[in-house]
């Protein structure tokens, strides 16, 4: 069963309408601070499941200037869900920010609330925190983040990087969670070993990136579709470090049998850009891809001849740019 039981874009409000795209670098956990536990509170319109908002102060619309990537609370059958609201790779509006920045933009951190009660059920309390535990052990899995880059919004008001919020403190305290607690709790379940079939015909590199030119990032070992491996970790842009016997190495995602992965980032190029064209796994000389196209980025090169440059794919073809 899924981490993420439903999702509805909030696409009226503003921040959707921004779609400042991220590569996440941590998680906030927020808690709303309002006594509804419903989701239907904040997330419209009604999917048959949360229930409908009937005063129309829900999230979903051009006046919010507040946003977040998802929710933990009550559909309208008492069950306790994560509802995702924003694409977890585009920027929210959720922590405000601090005398270092903000954790809404550099670094970017996805944020979710959970939405809180009277705060006098211990048992509502307990559900909420264990669903969240799952939610962030599957994007720190998904996304390449480290269980100690989750904060709670008050720890990212003491560092800097949030407004004045005590949440979810505010909540937890009154039942002996802590954020410390929390983030072992994250990471006993991301020690949990998960092991992936292929999909297709892969090969495992020494270094997450592959090149074509040459052999900077060496192939390990070739796999067959339908071996299984043993997944280690997701660096977020489409690879994973993965186990296959006793080596050790990076395949892309696509090759893995599941979508719980990253995939390769997709951007518009803002200007004229001068590209490498490859072809037959030879550079092929120079083209210019124009300003509006877009692109997806496969990898970074950091060894060898086009260290620095990134190799993309557009449409059938691939470049360094």
């Amino acid at each position: 069963m899924s981490v993420i039981d439903g999702k509805i874009l909030l696409t009226k409000n503003p921040c959707y309408g921004a779609y400042q795209k991220m590569i996440p670098k941590g998680i906030v956990v927020h808690s709303t601070g309002a006594n509804n536990p419903y989701i239907k509170r904040y997330v419209q319109p009604d999917d048959g499941i949360i229930g409908k908002n009937i005063y129309g102060n829900d999230w979903n619309n051009p006046n919010e200037d507040i946003c977040v990537h998802g929710f933990i609370g009550k559909d309208k059958f008492d069950r306790v869900k994560f509802y995702q609201t924003l694409p977890f790779d585009i920027c929210c509006w959720g922590v405000g920010g601090g005398r270092n920045g903000s954790y809404n933009y550099d670094p970017a951190y996805i944020q979710f609330e959970m939405c809180e009660d009277d705060l006098r059920d211990k048992s509502y309390c307990k559900t909420c925190y264990d669903k969240a535990v799952e939610v962030c052990a599957y994007l720190c899995r998904k996304y390449g983040i480290s269980a100690d880059n989750i904060v709670s919004h008050r720890e990212a008001y003491l560092k800097g990087y949030g407004s004045d919020h005590w949440d979810p403190t505010n909540w937890w305290d009154k039942f002996g969670y802590t954020m410390s607690g929390f983030r072992k709790a994250v990471k006993k379940k991301l020690r949990k070993t998960v092991k992936y079939k292929l999909r297709e015909n892969g090969a495992l590199y020494e270094y997450g990136y592959k090149d074509v030119l040459g052999d900077s990032s060496k192939v390990l070992k070739s796999l067959k579709k339908g071996s299984a491996v043993t997944w280690l970790k997701d660096d977020s842009c489409g690879w994973s470090k993965v186990k296959s016997g006793s080596a050790e190495g990076w395949i892309m995602n696509s090759h893995i049998e599941t979508d719980k992965l990253s995939s390769f980032p997709e951007e518009v190029l803002r200007s004229d850009t001068r590209a490498v064209r490859i072809k037959d796994k030879k550079a092929a000389g120079e083209e210019i891809i124009k300003k509006g196209v877009r692109i997806t980025v496969i990898c970074q090169m950091e060894r060898g001849r086009y260290i620095g440059k990134r190799y993309i794919a557009v449409g059938g073809k691939r470049y360094y740019i």
